[in-house]
């Protein structure tokens, strides 16, 4: 990337483009969720102390047995670490590490959710029918938007899909 190089994002509100739920550029490795994440934590806290403890031990997730179907991880990733990733038109591009910005230059951040390997539904999802059902915990992906580099040698902030969540897929058993 050039020093003279001109990367800035679409017109409109360039903050917007540049800072996703999911993406982050900085100078050292984001320690925490992503802000939305945490301010939906914040709110079902914040709903649980509105509640009287009687109301709040029934109201808790825990106490009442529920369980995600699907087991994942989250953790933020490098462009250093992703290396290439898939743009909304189908191509692989690489992506960069370091954004330049007016003082230097920030890096990446990717907040990526996947199937845990290590969980307890790798032999399928929780709570389905195995007798009826065949069923798959499968890690999906959504678009967010990142400086790449396509295989021309071209710049430019593109969409490029990474891992957002896990879900489970079923299909019923024939025969």
């Amino acid at each position: 990337l050039d020093e003279d190089q001109d990367i800035q994002p679409s017109e409109g509100n360039k903050d917007a483009d540049l800072y996703t739920s999911r993406v982050m550029l900085s100078s050292q490795v984001p320690l925490e969720p992503p802000l939305l994440f945490l301010l939906e934590e914040y709110k079902n806290y914040l709903d649980a102390a509105n509640m009287s403890m009687r109301v709040r031990r029934h109201s808790d997730p825990a106490r009442r047995g529920e369980l995600s179907v699907c087991d994942s991880t989250s953790e933020w990733v490098t462009a250093a670490e992703k290396k290439t990733a898939v743009d909304m038109s189908g191509a692989t591009v690489t992506v960069l590490e370091k954004v330049p910005v007016p003082k230097g230059q920030l890096k990446q951040y990717f907040y990526e959710t996947k199937c845990n390997p290590k969980g307890y539904t790798k032999e399928g999802c929780r709570g389905i029918d195995k007798r009826h059902w065949n069923s798959q915990c499968r890690t999906t992906q959504s678009y967010v938007r990142a400086l790449t580099m396509d295989n021309k040698k071209r710049v430019g902030w593109r969409f490029i899909r990474i891992d957002t969540s896990c879900v489970c897929t079923l299909t019923i058993k024939r025969g």
